[in-house]
């Protein structure tokens, strides 16, 4: 039951957290592009890397790696709201948006986690 209370809390502080971000973005950079839950997913991923990275060389338990990872990073990252925008864009007939945004999403989401990693390993120590 701790475990699903780790996820679930991680999860709902995590859902919170990106719905800021958005509120903030959306003040912020008010174009026809779905920053909001782009900069959420490379944030959400850059953390993912510097946990990954730091938990490796510390023993952290089970429950809090649950809440860390799959509650709060998983509710604050959003695979399912990137591909509804994906395909958003597709039926407002902007394929050129859709495909960039595919690309870029995908590309710095990657390089985030591998710079969030290789941050915290040579400098955290």
């Amino acid at each position: 039951m701790g475990k699903i209370l780790a996820v679930g809390f991680g999860g709902a502080l995590g859902s919170i957290c990106r719905y800021i971000v958005a509120l903030l973005s959306e003040i912020v950079l008010p174009f026809n592009f779905p920053f909001e839950t782009f900069i959420a997913n490379i944030l959400g991923s850059f953390l993912i890397g510097v946990c990954w990275s730091y938990f490796d060389r510390m023993y952290i338990s089970n429950e809090f790696r649950l809440f860390i990872f799959t509650g709060f990073l998983g509710g604050f990252t959003t695979f399912s709201t990137y591909a509804r925008e994906t395909v958003q864009l597709l039926k407002a007939n902007e394929p050129y948006h859709a495909v960039g945004y595919l690309l870029i999403s995908n590309v710095v989401g990657l390089s985030a986690v591998a710079l969030g990693f290789f941050i915290c390993y040579k400098y955290m120590r």
